[in-house]
């Protein structure tokens, strides 16, 4: 009910504003083609004046899976968030990206030992994005993280870092870029890794996008979208989400961390319910999956991969 009410509510005041889609990423370029000669319009800025904001929501479900090597052991997962983002313009050439993230990962293993349960994550970011020219957008942020099983140590699972990078608009359908990010790790070496920005409009309603991704190390991938109709798109995605947190001390390995990684490929359907709510539902499969334990040398004490699994879930944003 509350949930309906706030969709309403939005539903009938303001008017739509401009809003960043991800930390480190691009929203795509203005619909209305031009010869590659012409001046393109400015790269990723929303052009509104003011701040602008929102609230996502959504569950996930992977429906159990075998995991390899382990006699009959399987295992189910289901994640819950709720993120806050927000992007405040500081001067005409210069926006402040805000997010936070809090996440619910709830493990059940059976016919084995449980590596784990459940898991809690909350994190931060900020990101400054700056016009250079009317082609050149520059980037950069920082990002904290606190990742721990219950009844694990949040402070003992907190990761932080850093990423920065460049995009270019080569046309008004096409832009490229890339970065560097640099984080710290549970029980880890310092991770670099590379940033992909890509925002190619295919056709007047089919693009392909980068921007579903956070933007730093434990989601990274694309999705290929096609405007059905003014206020459908229908589409298809694939993420390689990476996970590390701290174990409980009550765990099968007391203390370490844990790892999961996972490659889902989903079909999703996003409608626009009014102008600043939107939901979008998908179903798919999770294509890979490994799951790792680690001490608190850093040594591998267990690692499975495990099947593909079938993965279903809904998510709502309000925007203000």
């Amino acid at each position: 009910m509350l949930m309906t009410s706030a969709v309403v509510m939005t539903c009938v005041v303001g008017h739509p504003t401009g809003l960043w889609s991800a930390p480190l990423s691009f929203a795509p370029p203005a619909e209305q083609a031009a010869p590659a000669a012409q001046e393109v319009a400015p790269l990723g800025q929303s052009g509104e004046a003011a701040a602008s904001f929102s609230v996502e929501g959504g569950w996930a479900w992977q429906l159990r899976a075998d995991i390899d090597n382990t006699g009959n052991g399987r295992f189910t997962h289901d994640r819950g968030h709720a993120r806050l983002r927000g992007r405040i313009p500081l001067r005409e050439d210069l926006e402040l990206l805000l997010g936070v993230r809090q996440q619910r990962d709830n493990f059940g293993f059976s016919n084995m030992v449980a590596p784990w349960g459940s898991i809690n994550t909350t994190q931060v970011d900020a990101a400054l994005q700056l016009q250079a020219t009317q082609r050149w957008q520059v980037f950069g942020g920082g990002m904290a993280r606190w990742a721990a099983e219950e009844g694990g140590s949040l402070g003992e699972g907190f990761v932080g870092g850093g990423a920065f990078g460049a995009a270019y608009a080569i046309t008004e359908d096409l832009i490229l870029g890339g970065g560097v990010g640099i984080q710290t790790q549970i029980e880890d070496d310092l991770l670099v890794y590379p940033i992909v920005v890509a925002e190619w409009s295919l056709t007047e309603r089919l693009r392909l996008s980068t921007s579903l991704t956070t933007g730093w190390a434990n989601q990274t991938g694309g999705e290929i979208v096609y405007a059905a109709t003014e206020s459908i798109d229908i589409g298809v995605s694939a993420v390689f989400d990476y996970q590390r947190f701290r174990l409980s001390d009550d765990a099968a390995v007391p203390g370490g961390a844990g790892v999961t990684e996972a490659l889902p490929v989903n079909l999703f359907v996003s409608m626009n319910v009014c102008q600043r709510a939107s939901v979008t539902a998908f179903v798919g499969i999770n294509a890979y999956g490994r799951l790792k334990t680690v001490d608190s040398a850093g040594r591998d004490v267990w690692a499975r991969n495990h099947d593909p699994a079938p993965v279903l879930g809904i998510q709502g944003t309000i925007r203000f």
